[in-house]
């Protein structure tokens, strides 16, 4: 499988959206934090924007608000005070201040100016992390990866005096990859906890950004995992890492307190959630619980139902790398040829995939899209779809023009039996209109 680097000197129609952004979306999992984003005004303007569209609820984000002097003569000051004004005004237990392209071209040393703060600031029971995020490198996934990271590592020095030698044996360390929905972590916290385990999600979205109504006004995230439950990360029995970008931090857990993890890059399809399945049957010694079973053979029966249209398709996707692996290994399990694959940045997952994969726009999904059947990427690709005559599933971030993209689940049983139908809809309704149009011309 190759792997090619886009050839133009110029992005056309981007696929990739900024690191910070993806760390601002990991801080939403994280109960009573706030991003502090390290650069210009603009810069959080324009990811409060865009997440808000997507996700349709509040966004908890700050900014130092650089201004030219600042950068010149240097923005610690402008950064010490940020912090300073957040926790006066808002009293967060989780800060992570994100640099930018702004200060990483200045040269700021973010986790050193960090550690200089809390030397004179530190409190015990709350946590700031510095994270370097510059937007010229990587993309939403691994910006989300890094924070998630950080804030971690911060976690397990803090508690890395209380690691308990009895651990407890129905508690579960969850990793949640940053191309999972809230209703995807929803959906697997749903999947462990019938198992008899409790649950900790390291970032839990589903519980922030799942669309819910809350009284009042908070400028801090509503939801996510409270610190004090997440400092218990050190007495579960297992780490379950959805996603391979996920495997440096489970690993790091390992290290740390020598909590046994597995990594499932996908659960999305028949093979990949059979393997989480299985694996919650070894180390629960449980049986599988009936409406999982019911809901495998829904799946079994709708699968057979569709392939007379899967049949012969053909599929372009853009998505960012662990999603990519995911929904292009469900295709490949239902039988469409996978024509053009588009991705953010580097990842050693797009390399088990077997297919030749871009690293690119979606300029160059386009350039490959012709005479295909699905068309998959975020709302930026939608036009491009309809001047190639795709039939266009939106998915991955951001998702802007229709409604309920936080609700779309593609995990499970439940979540394959969904996309299962969605795209199978798609190609049913190609199928009639080119019979349509093929008895019309016949006619004629």
């Amino acid at each position: 499988m190759a792997t090619n680097l886009s050839k133009k000197s110029v992005s056309i129609n981007p696929l990739k959206v900024s690191q910070p952004l993806g760390g601002t979306l990991a801080m939403q999992g994280f109960y009573k934090s706030i991003p502090i984003i390290h650069g210009s005004q603009g810069c959080a303007a324009f990811i409060k924007a865009l997440m808000t569209r997507h996700f349709r609820d509040p966004i908890s984000i700050q900014t130092s608000a650089l201004q030219e002097m600042n950068v010149i003569f240097g923005g610690v000051e402008n950064l010490y005070e940020a912090i300073d004004n957040v926790i006066e005004k808002h009293d967060p237990d989780i800060i992570s201040v994100l640099s930018t392209s702004l200060t990483e071209v200045a040269g700021d040393d973010i986790q050193a100016n960090i550690k200089d703060y809390l030397k004179k600031n530190y409190r015990e029971n709350r946590l700031v992390v510095g994270v370097s995020l510059p937007d010229f490198v990587g993309s939403l996934e691994s910006g989300y990866n890094q924070t998630v990271d950080a804030i971690v590592s911060a976690v397990l020095e803090q508690t890395k005096s209380k690691v308990p030698k009895v651990r407890l044996n129905q508690r579960i360390n969850l990793l949640v990859g940053s191309h999972l929905t809230p209703a995807d972590v929803i959906e697997l916290k749903d999947i462990i906890t019938s198992y008899g385990f409790e649950v900790i999600a390291i970032p839990d979205l589903s519980t922030s950004l799942s669309g819910h109504l809350l009284e009042g006004f908070t400028s801090l995230s509503r939801g996510g995992v409270p610190l004090d439950y997440l400092e218990q990360l050190v007495t579960a029995k297992y780490t379950i890492a959805v996603g391979a970008s996920m495997q440096p931090i489970a690993e790091k857990i390992f290290a740390y307190t020598g909590i046994p993890f597995q990594v499932f890059p996908s659960v999305t399809g028949l093979l990949a959630t059979d393997a989480l399945f299985t694996f919650l049957q070894s180390i629960s010694r449980e049986n599988v619980p009936l409406r999982y079973m019911l809901q495998r053979e829904n799946l079994v029966d709708a699968m057979l139902d569709a392939h007379f249209y899967y049949l012969g398709s053909s599929a372009v996707v853009a998505l960012e790398p662990d999603h990519l692996y995911s929904i292009s290994s469900w295709l490949r399990e239902m039988g469409v040829e996978l024509n053009r694959l588009v991705t953010t940045h580097h990842s050693p997952v797009i390399h088990k995939l077997g297919e030749e994969v871009v690293i690119g726009d979606l300029d160059d999904l386009e350039e490959g899209a012709s005479k295909n059947d699905v068309w998959i990427s975020n709302s930026q690709g939608k036009q491009g779809a309809i001047r190639k005559e795709c039939s266009y599933l939106p998915m991955g971030f951001p998702v802007y023009h229709i409604l309920g993209a936080v609700h779309a689940t593609s995990v499970g049983y439940r979540g394959t039996l969904e996309l299962v139908n969605k795209v199978g809809n798609l190609l049913m309704e190609r199928k009639e209109e080119h019979n349509h149009e093929s008895s019309f011309f016949f006619n004629e």
